[in-house]
């Protein structure tokens, strides 16, 4: 005999799914003073503080950074071969990025600060406060594609912002002239360094060169040995004359002879300035340089005058790149290039009022729903006992009053 089997209770979820619809819009129903009324008081209360809220003023300003390119001053840098390396020249331009930590760096912020007595204006009382009031009040990006940065100011007064973005700029170009980031301006700072060195180490080689003729009495090498050569020629010539026209004055005149007593004081004389030619004596009546120590001072002179020619072509060298780097700092722009100044802004930017209402209006509303599903969940449980143990477990478990 077959036992007849349990019929199995089928459960219809889809009528149990209208029953739990039905009873959540019961429960919001119940709360409906509490779901609309939340929304429209913080809605009212959010349009009043909107309006009382300072409105607040965007400047900005578009910069474009400097772009490096290879001009006559590199061409010819290359050219010098081992000057490239003293030079440190690095090879590229500025990017965007450089520019955009130069602008957040402290050095401007010191020089914008100073500049328009920020610290009296916002009334701080050490700088580093007004550092992070700048960090909230500016703000600077970087466009990937066109490489354009901008720079925004956020204040209370437009025309204060549109002067403090740029003033940005200007500090912001002072500081790139000054630390030199784009290959043109280390080429024009590396040869200016070098041009100056350059001249000191000229003046320097002149006045050695000067020393030199004042201790030697030569003025040029050349002339001055061919003259005193020709001096020293003569004088001996003259000599051996006199010395033969005495000899043959023996043969006819004494000592107290007149001619004779002139002739030997003439043979003195050119004796004399001979030894004076010789010796390198002062006061010698033909005025030439000692023809004895010529070989020494002709050397002395020699080497000043050739490190005066060395010191003249460095000269004219750096002086050569020092101008070409000047022209290519030119071309190149040297600075940041302002495509947009700052004008004072017409409308605020800041608060956002209908932004401000409509956050308020819909936080306002989640809660009103939230509040109203846990009303009535607590009415559910105190109607159901199983409910309602767990509710005083939740209860005691957070510590609240059972």
């Amino acid at each position: 005999m077959n036992t007849p089997q349990t019929p199995t209770p089928q459960f219809d979820y889809a009528e149990e799914d209208e029953i739990s619809l039905l009873e959540l819009g019961t429960t919001l129903g119940e709360e409906k003073k509490l779901i609309f009324g939340l929304p429209f008081v913080a809605g009212i209360v959010a349009i009043v503080v909107s309006l009382l809220l300072t409105p607040i003023y965007t400047a900005k300003t578009t910069l474009l950074p400097p772009q490096s390119g290879g001009g006559g001053a590199a061409a010819a840098l290359a050219s010098l071969g081992g000057l490239a390396n003293l030079a440190g020249i690095s090879a590229g331009g500025t990017t965007a990025d450089t520019v955009v930590g130069m602008l957040k760096s402290r050095s401007i912020k010191d020089a914008v600060i100073d500049r328009l007595g920020l610290i009296e204006r916002y009334e701080a009382e050490m700088r580093q406060d007004v550092y992070l009031k700048l960090d909230q009040l500016v703000r600077v990006s970087s466009d990937k594609k066109s490489n354009l940065i901008t720079l925004e100011v956020d204040d209370e007064d437009p025309a204060f912002a549109a002067q403090m973005a740029n003033v940005y700029f200007e500090e912001l170009q002072a500081l790139m002239t000054r630390v030199a980031v784009t290959e043109a301006q280390q080429r024009r700072q590396f040869f200016e360094q070098q041009f100056a060195q350059a001249k000191d180490e000229l003046a320097k080689a002149e006045v050695a060169l000067k020393e030199t003729q004042e201790r030697t009495g030569l003025v040029e090498l050349k002339s001055q040995a061919e003259a005193t050569i020709g001096a020293v020629a003569r004088l001996r010539a003259e000599i051996a004359q006199r010395e033969v026209q005495l000899a043959a004055m023996r043969t006819f005149a004494t000592a107290e002879n007149a001619d004779y007593r002139r002739v030997v004081a003439e043979l003195n004389g050119l004796k004399a300035e001979l030894r004076k030619l010789d010796k390198g004596a002062e006061g010698s009546e033909l005025g030439l340089v000692s023809a004895g120590n010529l070989p020494e001072q002709g050397l002395a002179y020699v080497r000043a005058l050739r490190e005066v020619k060395y010191q003249e072509a460095i000269f004219e060298i750096m002086a050569k790149q020092f101008e070409l780097a000047k022209v290519d700092e030119a071309k190149d722009g040297g600075n940041v290039q302002q495509l947009d100044a700052a004008t004072p802004p017409e409308r605020k930017s800041k608060p956002k009022r209908a932004m401000i209402v409509v956050v308020a209006v819909l936080a306002a509303g989640f809660l009103a729903v939230l509040i109203a599903l846990l009303k009535g969940a607590m009415r559910n449980a105190n109607r159901d006992e199983q409910q309602q143990s767990r509710l005083q477990a939740f209860k005691r478990a957070w510590g609240f009053k059972a």
